[in-house]
């Protein structure tokens, strides 16, 4: 254990002696503050056209047609419940937050993890990459240390990392939102065995971003096993990049076949099962984190041989 804790403190040492690692940690937090200013900027230029009793209720009077109208009974209750909290606004006078304050903000900065993959996956694509481009690889495997435990040491590393920027990422939301942002009036409301009950912010932000890190470990892994694979940086880089932005659109391309079901992009965005209904008919959480964990056990294996069985010398 003390052997692994060492090559992983070191893999940590070699990132950060980069200054490219803090001129993309410099990029991500200007991104957030940026991200905050905005939304500041945009709350301002809005005003409130109508009272939030009169939006609720127009809200409460979709969600009940919309519950109508379903068939399916996940997306039925979903609607019940939504219209019962509209319900329960409107007859306790319980304001919802609004648009422009810190707290609909918070909840919705779970997109600046976007930049944080994108940041990871540099450092993930190269962390092996890099290793044979410089030279150093043979340096590494003439220690009495198996290959097996100096990847692992490398991959944990990543993952390491990549819970950094998660976190700088939340906090930087965080410390923008106070920045730039009101607090405002409102609070979350939601639905825990048939009784509506007040949600911390806190927790529910906590709740999103964590379901965003599901799917900046998939990414990870990924760029991870192309760069120890091709060995290519620019190509591990490239691909993740493409898929990372690309690879939902490719789900509603093919929804008609039943392959995407098992499509890797069809589930790495777990926050839609609080939404109505999935991307695809016939998948649930349980079948996404199911699909997930055997594309990581895929991932880590496939690295796993190419960096362990293959021929350091070419």
């Amino acid at each position: 254990m003390s052997e692994m804790i060492r090559l992983i403190r070191n893999e940590w040492m070699k990132i950060f002696k980069r200054n490219s690692t803090f001129i993309l940690i410099a990029i991500l937090i200007g991104a957030v503050f940026l991200f905050a200013f905005v939304s500041s900027w945009s709350s301002n230029q809005q005003s409130q056209t109508m009272p939030w009793e009169e939006q609720v209720s127009q809200q409460m009077s979709v969600y009940e047609q919309q519950e109508a109208q379903s068939e399916n009974m996940h997306e039925k209750n979903y609607y019940q419940d939504q219209a019962a909290i509209a319900r329960h606004r409107l007859e306790n006078d319980i304001p919802p937050p609004q648009h422009t304050s810190f707290i609909q903000y918070l909840l919705d900065s779970k997109s600046n993890i976007t930049f944080a993959v994108l940041f990871t996956v540099i450092i993930a694509s190269g962390i092996v990459a890099s290793e044979f481009a410089w030279g150093t690889i043979k340096l590494l495997t003439i220690r009495p240390v198996r290959r097996g435990k100096i990847l692992w040491a490398k991959y944990i590393t990543t993952l390491l990392f990549s819970l950094t920027l998660a976190i700088i990422t939340y906090l930087g939301a965080i410390i923008g939102g106070l920045v730039f942002l009101e607090k405002g009036d409102g609070v979350l409301l939601t639905m825990v065995e048939d009784h509506i009950v007040e949600q911390s912010v806190w927790i529910e932000s906590l709740r999103l971003y964590g379901l965003a890190f599901v799917n900046m470990i998939i990414m990870t892994s990924f760029a991870f096993m192309i760069g120890t694979l091709s060995r290519s940086n620019a190509l591990a880089i490239g691909l993740s990049i493409f898929l990372m932005f690309t690879g939902q659109q490719l789900v509603f391309l093919f929804q008609e076949y039943t392959f995407v079901k098992f499509y890797l992009f069809t589930h790495t965005d777990l926050s839609q099962y609080l939404q109505p209904k999935p991307m695809i008919e016939g998948i649930s959480p349980l079948f996404s984190v199911t699909v997930l964990m055997l594309y990581l056990f895929v991932f880590l294996l496939i690295s796993h041989l190419s960096f362990t069985k293959r021929d350091i010398a070419t």
